[in-house]
């Protein structure tokens, strides 16, 4: 009877998955789906460089495109403006991307936002700001911003009247 019990143990341990493909599959499910908690904090926009790099561009005329959230609020830096605003529901839509429904206080109107991950090791999304029907712009979380250089451009190339050090 003792060897039916072990036989019959050995048997159940052949045929459930091992602990390493139950990893993977957690692994696999926590990067193709995300919520409202993967966005919290400061995230900026990325530009792509002539050379195909990316970097952190800082125009002269207004500042880089910065979001933030906290909690329930979704702040978006345009530059010389921002817009305020608090998000009302979130949910995944079909294609894997997180959808924001967000309360503007500004023109007291709800938006939508999408937001999708751009690669499976950093923190850089793609955020749909204008629809799905413009491309998203890719930011990358505040976590990996040393990782880019910052590039600053010149202020005579948008007013007349800068004083700025000649390098």
């Amino acid at each position: 009877m003792r060897y039916l019990y072990t036989l019959l143990f050995m048997l159940m341990l052949a045929c459930s998955p091992s602990s390493k493909e139950q990893t993977n599959q957690t692994s696999t499910n926590q990067l193709t789906s995300f919520g409202l908690d993967d966005l919290q904090g400061e995230w900026q926009r990325l530009t792509e460089d002539e050379d195909g790099t990316y970097i952190i561009f800082r125009p002269c005329d207004a500042d880089n495109v910065m979001i933030q959230v906290n909690s329930d609020t979704l702040i978006i830096s345009w530059g010389q403006d921002a817009s305020f605003g608090l998000i009302k529901s979130f949910y995944t839509d079909e294609a894997g991307r997180l959808v924001l429904s967000v309360h503007d206080q500004d023109e007291n109107v709800a938006k939508t936002y999408f937001v999708q991950w751009e690669d499976d090791n950093d923190p850089i999304a793609g955020w749909f700001l204008f629809g799905l029907d413009e491309p998203p712009m890719l930011m990358a979380y505040e976590s990996i911003l040393e990782r880019y250089e910052v590039v600053q451009q010149p202020c005579s190339e948008c007013w007349d009247d800068c004083e700025e050090e000649e390098l």
